[in-house]
């Protein structure tokens, strides 16, 4: 039976209810009413105004209903302990408290239904940028693949030149003292010439370096992924951070030389920069490196600047961060100039000293470096640096 005001106000009413539950006689139903109506009055026997408005505020607020007379007759008491006011107002205070909970369980739902919507979105959003991550990668991919046929089909043609000019080849092979391959003439071809002071690209790389005239040479290390078009620009390291060898707006960038160094001295080291990509392109392997057992296994580095060949054997790697201008530390992104033994002595001890580990190549006044830098999480602005010394 539920509780209605109108309960109050009806005694006929409540007169028939109770006569209808005479005449369905129910124990169970009795006993559970009794025991109920205990509950309700926390064992006090006598019921007071304030006990009768506390109690009927939380049947209506529980909505608990009643399913024999004495139940009903205990109901009829409590609105005999109540003025109509006081019943007015507990149902009111009632029904605003179910519609605040029913207000709370919709806004509930919406925001459910909100945090859904963003979940999703949010996936979305995910997956797209993994898939636009990979799609850049596999541009990256396809870009350098394309550059490297142009270089093979720029050898093939250099080559095929040579062989049908057996007068050239008789000249160099006379201009030689030891008997040379035909590897060996071919390799000649593309090696250093200098003529009247200048420095002749090597044929490989003439069509490239057409296409685009900051292309500073390729950077290979076998075995690993790292094979990449090298860049340099005048006054500017930062240009092919986020470029491609297009010149179009590309997240790998490419592969950077200082634009401070000159590849044609023998008193310089070369700095080459690139990013540190998660998906393993550019310098993303360089970090490998820091295992000793990687590092002997790959200790040769190729660099092919546009005028010459060059193999380098990895000396130490290191963890090193971009110090302030007021910082009084070593910067290996400033040691290019080792034509002094002072300069080069310096360079030498302080690579020793912040070394993670060096191998059993040493390096001595007269040679030169080539250094490989890239981001590294260890640290803010930290950095990563692989050094190597031309054979």
């Amino acid at each position: 039976m539920s509780i209605s005001s109108n309960d109050r106000n009806n005694k006929n009413t409540n007169r028939k209810n109770s006569d209808h539950y005479s005449s369905e006689y129910n124990p169970k139903a009795i006993e559970r009413d009794l025991l109920l109506i205990k509950q309700l009055k926390h064992g006090k026997k006598q019921l007071t105004r304030q006990l009768a408005q506390e109690i009927y505020y939380k049947i209506k607020d529980e909505e608990i209903q009643f399913a024999s007379y004495i139940g009903e007759e205990f109901v009829v008491s409590l609105f005999e302990n109540m003025t109509d006011d006081q019943v007015q107002k507990i149902n009111k205070a009632v029904r605003k408290k179910k519609q605040k909970k029913r207000n709370r369980k919709q806004l509930i739902k919406i925001h459910r239904r909100i945090a859904i919507v963003m979940s999703v979105l949010v996936l979305v959003f995910s997956v797209l940028c993994i898939n636009w991550s990979l799609l850049m990668d596999l541009r990256t991919n396809y870009q350098t693949k394309k550059l490297q046929a142009k270089i093979i089909s720029e050898k093939e043609a250099a080559n095929a030149a040579a062989d049908s000019k057996p007068d050239v080849l008789a000249a160099v092979d006379e201009s030689t003292e030891s008997q040379e391959s035909a590897e060996q003439v071919s390799d000649t071809a593309e090696a250093l010439a200098v003529t009247s002071g200048e420095y002749e690209i090597m044929s490989k790389f003439t069509q490239l370096h057409e296409e685009n005239a900051d292309f500073a040479g390729w950077l290979r290390i076998p075995g690993t992924k790292i094979d990449y078009p090298v860049m340099s620009r005048e006054g500017d390291n930062n240009y092919y951070l986020d470029k491609n060898f297009e010149q179009k707006p590309d997240k790998n960038g490419l592969l950077i030389l200082d634009y401070r160094n000159d590849t044609t001295s023998d008193q310089q080291n070369l700095i080459i920069y690139g990013h540190n990509m998660r998906t393993g392109v550019m310098f993303g392997t360089l970090k490998e490196y820091k295992d000793k057992a990687f590092c002997d296994e790959h200790m040769i580095i190729k660099l092919d600047t546009l005028y010459e060949e060059c193999e380098y054997r990895v000396v130490a790697a290191m963890l090193a961060d971009v110090a302030y201008e007021d910082e009084d530390v070593f910067r290996y992104y400033d040691a290019i100039d080792i034509s002094t033994e002072e300069n080069f002595n310096a360079f030498k001890e302080n690579i020793m000293k912040n070394a993670l580990y060096t191998t059993e190549e040493t390096i001595m006044y007269g040679d030169t470096c080539l250094i490989l830098s890239t981001c590294d999480n260890y640290k803010e602005d930290g950095r990563f640096v692989v050094i190597a010394k031309k054979k």
